[in-house]
C-alpha cells in the first residue's frame, strides 16, 4: 500500500496539480512546462506566484524608504518580486526546459 504522502500527491495530480511528484523526498524544483514550483510538499501554481508578486508589491509600496528598517524590508520585498518574475521569464523557462530534457536524457543513459 502506498504511503500517505504518495496518496496525497497522486490525488493532487489527478485533480490537475501536475504530474505525480514525491515532493517530500525531493529538493525544491520548478516545472517549466507548467510554471509550477514544487517545494515543501506544495505545488505553487503560476497564478499563485502572480498573486504573490501583487502582494509583495503592495507591501513594498507601504514602506517608507527614508526609514532604514523599512527600506531594508522594501529591498527584501523587491528581491522576492524579481525572483518570482525571473522564473516567469520566457527565456528562463526555455532554459529550464532544455536543462530538464538534458537531465531526462542523462537519466535514460544511466539506466
Amino acid at each position: 500500500m502506498a504511503g500517505r504522502e504518495d496518496l496525497i500527491n497522486q490525488l493532487a495530480a489527478s485533480m490537475g496539480a501536475g504530474a505525480f511528484a514525491k515532493t517530500k523526498y525531493e529538493e525544491s524544483r520548478f516545472d517549466a512546462e507548467t510554471g509550477t514550483l514544487y517545494c515543501r510538499g506544495m505545488a505553487i501554481s503560476k497564478s499563485t506566484a502572480e498573486r504573490a508578486v501583487q502582494h509583495f508589491e503592495l507591501l513594498e509600496k507601504k514602506c517608507d524608504i527614508n526609514d532604514p528598517n523599512q527600506r531594508n524590508m522594501a529591498m527584501i520585498y523587491r528581491c522576492a518580486i524579481e525572483s518570482i518574475k525571473m522564473i516567469q521569464d520566457p527565456k528562463v523557462i526555455e532554459f529550464l526546459q532544455k536543462e530538464g530534457r538534458k537531465q531526462d536524457l542523462n537519466a535514460q543513459i544511466i539506466k
